[in-house]
């Protein structure tokens, strides 16, 4: 057997060698994805040290306040910008369509700004950018393209029975020429795929998040490979398998991607974003109780503060009430787009590539449960300014005006706003189940390869 299958693997490698469809491979996933990986690199070199350099001119801005009224610095707003992750010179992920900047203000809790899709053309929107996609999207359409007949043009030249009778048997093709189709994929891919890794892991990605998105990756295109040795085997003619690849590539990564986002709108709808913002804003308005200043005021006494500042005392008090309102207010919304994420995690399962870019956006940080746990955090860090300001304020016994100490302390509590976890994925189950579904069919192929003798 095993002989069988090394002997087919070669076979099918010196074909694949002769016939120039590792070098047509190469030349086109090697120009399009190192291209892509260099133009990555120098787009998020750029815009990194951009952002970069917009937060700290944001924190310089804050200490140069100098004796500024508290309660105006209050109302100012702090700027937080998030870094750009490394992982997008190899994926883009949901980072296009997600804000990435969030105004931080007393008493309201404001939207993300700065989306790419909104500078973007029309047609740009919703094109995926990154090597991710270019291996994902565009190798298997290669594979079915050059590939198809790897048993369907051997069965209608009549060399397969010759191959049979000569003494391999069905499994061995079937096997011998699934190994060599995924190991040319992972060949084509090889030289774009260390380029970006390389790129990606000296700007800062973890060695380990970089295996997993390896992992998915190639294990999503071993899946489509062995997909199109079972649909060779089956089909009668080479066109015919070819028609058939070319259908279930559209399904996977064009048709079911957009169908999921659908259903899931339809089955796990968000409430309007606008609605509770409004109510939010309503709700901050007059929010101070009694019962919260008077747990303020003890608390300010067991710390020998018997005479706090009253005006400061009410805005803490305010700032607390309005966190316990936003916490109440915004939960349907946070619980709904987390349902969605799941949703669309299990919707993934019914396509390898399609649960393959789910699970190495998420292997990344670059998927929608990083973008909610940016604004998660924005929130906490908004709250932390809020409230080390109005507790200086409460405890000052200069009046309400700030000096460059109580300046930094706000800057160190944003800063010391530790990141909440993103959650996890569960797309990559769909990878491993897809798995195990093809190398079942791999007995079916041995089996229509045995009839067709």
């Amino acid at each position: 057997m095993i002989d069988g299958v090394r002997t087919v693997f070669l076979h099918e490698w010196a074909g694949f060698w002769r016939s120039g469809i590792f070098a047509l491979m190469m030349c086109i996933v090697g120009a399009i994805g190192l291209g892509t990986a260099v133009i990555e690199y120098r787009a998020w070199s750029q815009e990194q040290a951009e952002r970069a350099a917009l937060q700290a001119q944001e924190t310089a801005q804050w200490l140069k306040l100098e004796d500024t009224h508290i309660h105006k610095a209050a109302h100012r707003g702090y700027f937080v910008i998030r870094d750009l992750p490394p992982g997008i010179i190899l994926d883009r992920g949901v980072w296009d369509f997600g804000g990435s900047a969030i105004w931080l203000e007393a008493h309201r809790r404001n939207a993300p700004r700065l989306r790419a899709a909104d500078a973007a053309g029309l047609i740009a929107r919703g094109s995926p950018r990154g090597i991710g996609p270019v291996l994902l999207w565009l190798m298997p359409l290669l594979i079915a393209v050059l590939t198809h007949g790897v048993i369907a043009g051997e069965r209608a030249r009549g060399s397969l029975a010759f191959a049979v009778s000569s003494g391999a048997s069905p499994s061995a093709i079937v096997t011998g020429k699934a190994l060599a189709i995924t190991t040319l994929s992972w060949a084509a891919a090889a030289v774009p795929l260390l380029a970006g890794l390389s790129m990606a892991l000296a700007s800062g990605l973890a060695a380990a998040n970089a295996a997993v998105w390896v992992l998915t990756v190639l294990s999503a295109l071993g899946v489509f490979c062995i997909l199109t040795v079972m649909i060779s085997s089956l089909a009668r003619r080479p066109f015919g398998a070819l028609t058939a690849l070319l259908l279930i590539w559209f399904a996977m990564a064009v048709l079911w991607p957009r169908l999921a986002a659908g259903i899931t709108a339809q089955i796990a709808p968000t409430p309007s974003s606008q609605t509770i913002r409004s109510k939010a804003e309503v709700a901050a308005e007059g929010l101070v109780s009694e019962a919260t200043r008077e747990q303020l005021l003890a608390r300010l006494a067991a710390q020998g503060i018997t005479a706090p500042n009253a005006s400061g005392v009410s805005a803490l008090a305010a700032e607390i009430d309005a966190a316990r309102a936003f916490t109440q207010i915004f939960a349907p919304l946070e619980a709904a787009m987390t349902r969605q994420s799941d949703l669309l995690d299990i919707l993934s399962w019914a396509s390898p590539l399609a649960a393959a870019d789910r699970a190495a956006d998420a292997a990344l940080g670059l998927s929608d449960r990083h973008q909610f746990s940016f604004e998660a955090r924005a929130e906490a860090m908004r709250l932390a300014t809020q409230r080390t300001l109005n507790e200086d304020w409460a405890r000052s016994e200069r009046g309400a005006r700030g000096d460059p100490a109580t300046w930094r302390q706000v800057v160190d509590a944003a800063n010391a706003v530790a990141v909440p976890p993103a959650g996890a994925s569960r797309a990559g189950v769909g990878v491993a189940l897809w798995g195990v579904l093809c190398l079942a069919g791999l007995v079916l192929a041995t089996r229509a390869v045995r009839r067709s003798i």
